[in-house]
């Protein structure tokens, strides 16, 4: 009776079907090795939607470069990441429209490292699978020291969200490579340095998908 109290009690936690499991077999057992053996075949079982739901995901990597312009005049730009947004498509989920928050980890990067093809990894993660049409990188801060004159110089954030469609498949791989650029306005005053996008490469299952701009 006791090993028949303890059966029903745990599957009330347990799906459906696990209870009928329970419930059809509590009756004829006599040995707590054989009690066991069936509650660890039942906890196997109800973590069997969890699986299937991780499974639906696929990964979701970005990462960013620096674009050869005026980096060169840096020994040192590092950026800080705030936030990294990106914007499921509505479809028939309207009402889920808006930013979705990776939750990425704060990371300082300097930019002077990742010129030309080396890149800087921010994120990677399994994520819903899913359509998207935009991502946003927030930038917190800016910090830039000069090389020739060793002094620090105000570098303005014009990073801001980028119209982009593209997909997470499930069980697939999707890369997005931002390529930020450092341009120097000095030549026209107030404006001084400052950090923008200039383009971005798109690629899924190791496809190249976009380019921007092309070439």
């Amino acid at each position: 009776m006791a090993a028949r109290t303890i059966v029903v009690r745990i599957g009330e936690k347990l799906s459906g079907a696990i209870k009928t499991f329970l419930f059809a077999l509590s009756s004829s057992m006599h040995s707590p090795g054989v009690f066991s053996a069936l509650i660890a075949v039942a906890l196997c079982l109800s973590a069997t939607p969890a699986l299937a739901a991780q499974s639906d995901g696929g990964i979701l990597e970005i990462q960013i470069k620096d674009h050869r312009e005026a980096i060169g005049d840096f020994a040192r730009l590092n950026i800080a990441i705030d936030k990294i947004l990106i914007s499921p498509k509505p479809g028939l989920k309207f009402w889920q429209t808006g930013w979705k928050d990776l939750n990425a980890s704060s990371e300082i990067i300097d930019l002077t490292k990742y010129v030309g093809k080396k890149t800087a990894r921010i994120f990677r993660r399994a994520i819903d699978a899913g359509s998207f049409d935009a991502f946003h990188l927030k930038i917190r801060n800016i910090e830039g020291l000069l090389k020739k004159n060793q002094r620090a110089a105000p570098v303005k954030n014009t990073v801001g969200a980028v119209q982009l469609s593209f997909d997470v498949p499930t069980k697939g791989e999707t890369i997005i490579i931002i390529d930020l650029v450092v341009t120097d306005f000095s030549d026209h005053p107030p404006r001084g340095y400052e950090l923008g996008i200039r383009g971005y490469e798109l690629f899924t299952n190791e496809k190249l998908i976009q380019k921007v701009p092309p070439g």
